[in-house]
């Protein structure tokens, strides 16, 4: 996964500001959905993120999965993050 070149990303105390500039939007996330993110740049991979929140917070990944799928599946739908093959 990587965000589309007209995406650009603030981190923030509160979480993060994710700036669409394409069609002016502004989203905004937080410290969870901020990780999430930085994770994503970081690693790419959903499977990756699941795996290194899982392990950061010392729970079952399974319980993570949803929450990091549930915010890839907006973010694609917005148009702020594709996959490779998509680019």
């Amino acid at each position: 996964m990587e965000f589309a070149k007209h995406v650009k990303v603030r981190q923030e105390k509160f979480g993060a500001v994710v700036f669409e500039t394409l069609r002016e939007k502004v989203f905004v996330t937080n410290e969870t959905g901020a990780e999430i993110l930085s994770l994503l740049e970081e690693k790419e991979e959903p499977k990756e993120v699941t795996a290194e929140l899982a392990k950061k917070y010392c729970v079952d990944s399974k319980l993570i999965e949803s929450d990091v799928n549930g915010l890839i599946s907006i973010l694609e739908e917005k148009g702020i993050i594709k996959n490779k093959e998509q680019q």
